[in-house]
Order: C-alpha cells, then sequence, then structure tokens
C-alpha cells in the first residue's frame, strides 16, 4: 500500500493544480490512496495570504473533494482531510470547522510563532535577527501544546522550523523527545513529509533522529509529500519508504472517517 496524505491546490494561493489534477498523478504512480489536505480557511481573514477562505472551502474546495471522490472511486480512494493550524485563540474556531466536516483526517501543523510566519520566505530575517535556540523551543514548545488539543489525527512536518537551514547551538534532545512523548500519549501519527528535501535544509521533516526516537516508542508513522504542484506528489518517496521500513517496521498508517489503521508499505520509484 502506497498513500501520499499532504497535498496542496491553487486554492491556498501559493500552489498550483486542482484536486483532480492531483488524482491523475497519483494514478499515473501506481497509489492506491491520495488525501486532500488544504490548508484550513481561518477566522478573520487570519493568513489569506496562503489559505482559502471559508466561501471558498464550502463553495469550490469540499465540492470539488468529493467530486473527484466519486469519480474516481473505482481507481483509486480519495481521502478527504484537511491541514490545520496550531494558532492560539482559534482552537475552538477549529475545533467547530473540524466537528462540521465529514474528514478522514486532519493534519496538525505549526507555521506560527505568535504573527511570525517561521517557514515564510518573507520573513525568514528573522532567525539572523533572533535567537535561534530559543526559536527552536518556543516552536517545540507549541507543537507540543498542538498534541495536547485533541484536534489533529497527525503532526505534520514535526521540525519545520528547520526549513531554512538555520540550526540551533544549544543540544534540543531532550525537548524533542518529551514532545515525541506527548505524541504517543495523545495516540497521533508522525508524518514522514519529504518536502524539506525541496527547500534549503534538504532534509526530510522530521529527522532520523527524531525518527529514531519514534521508533523507540512505537509511533505510528505516514506519508505525505506537501505537494505544492501535481509533479510533486510522491516526490522523493522511495526514500521515505526506507524511513519507513527502517523506523517504522514497514508500515504506514491509513485514515478513514479519523480511524487509523496499519498496513504494509509498498516499495516505489519516482
Amino acid at each position: 500500500m502506497i498513500v501520499d496524505y499532504h497535498t496542496h491546490t491553487s486554492l491556498c494561493k501559493h500552489a498550483t493544480g486542482t484536486p483532480e489534477d492531483y488524482v491523475l498523478r497519483a494514478l499515473e504512480l501506481g497509489f492506491d490512496e491520495i488525501g486532500m489536505s488544504e490548508h484550513i480557511p481561518m477566522p478573520d481573514s487570519f493568513d489569506e495570504r496562503h489559505r482559502m477562505s471559508i466561501e471558498e472551502y464550502y463553495q469550490r474546495y469540499a465540492p470539488s473533494v468529493v467530486e473527484v471522490s466519486e469519480r474516481y472511486k473505482k481507481r483509486i480512494q480519495v481521502r478527504r482531510g484537511i491541514e490545520a493550524d496550531f494558532f492560539d485563540g482559534t482552537q475552538e474556531w477549529v475545533r467547530e470547522f473540524i466537528k462540521e466536516n465529514d474528514f478522514d483526517f486532519v493534519i496538525g501543523s505549526v507555521h506560527f510563532l505568535g504573527s511570525w510566519g517561521v517557514d515564510d520566505p518573507t520573513f525568514v530575517h528573522r532567525y539572523e535577527e533572533a535567537d535561534v535556540d530559543r526559536i527552536y523551543e518556543e516552536y517545540f514548545h507549541t507543537v507540543e501544546r498542538a498534541v495536547r488539543t485533541g484536534l489533529f489525527d497527525i503532526v505534520g512536518h514535526y521540525d519545520l522550523v528547520k526549513k531554512f537551514g538555520y540550526r540551533p547551538t544549544r543540544n534540543m534532545d531532550e525537548l524533542i523527545r518529551e514532545v515525541i512523548g506527548e505524541i504517543k500519549k495523545n495516540d497521533l501519527c508522525l508524518e514522514i513529509n519529504t518536502s524539506g528535501l525541496r527547500k534549503p535544509v534538504q532534509e526530510m521533516y522530521p529527522s532520523e533522529f527524531i525518527l529514531s526516537l519514534a521508533r523507540d516508542v512505537r509511533l505510528p508513522l505516514t506519508l505525505g509529500s506537501d505537494a505544492h504542484a501535481p509533479e510533486d506528489v510522491g516526490k522523493d518517496f522511495p526514500l521515505a519508504v526506507e524511513m519507513i521500513e527502517r523506523y517504522g517496521s514497514g508500515k504506514i498508517s491509513l485514515f478513514e472517517k479519523r480511524e487509523r489503521r496499519e498496513v504494509d508499505v509498498t516499495k516505489t520509484s519516482d
């Protein structure tokens, strides 16, 4: 079994393609499942540069996902997901939005520390101006708080803070291990996200060290390309599958109606 649970479309305003384009690419690759996981709309037009509006979600995105799911159901399983931000003050709004929609899975991601988008190239200069050690500490503590909310099924790009290649000078192992323990305690799944290989850091999310900690506590794993173009679907999955075999006993997690099950992963080629 091979799946890609992390994809984006032109509606997020920084990607290309329609849900159908992503489904067709997954079919070309021989995938068994494809997950539609556009960025969640947020209240008060928050971060509207990088996400669809609530109206766009209900009028365009959700209906199109249902349509392609039905059209291609005999050839591939299309899972309905969302990538939901953890941002202080919006937890209840996000909780209600998730309740209102029939998702198969919810990816929980931290993109913001306060008003700063840690992965936004527009504000990368903040890494030069601030204490990188403190940035990492705040980031992982925020991931820990996100995990505790009970809102999510999958932890997305666990160590996204490394995207631009800035590294802490202080050892963060204990903090990282603490957060892994919270993921286990709250029964979440960890995503192996290959998009970091296409970013300045040139490393998957999470690192192999973090995956080794995940293996120690037997965290379930799943796969996501974080595709922002149809051609990114399944990108670098042969390496990701190696990580699944090494750190996840060759098992990947699948989701339906927010219920998780594990199956054997299938080798793939780009």
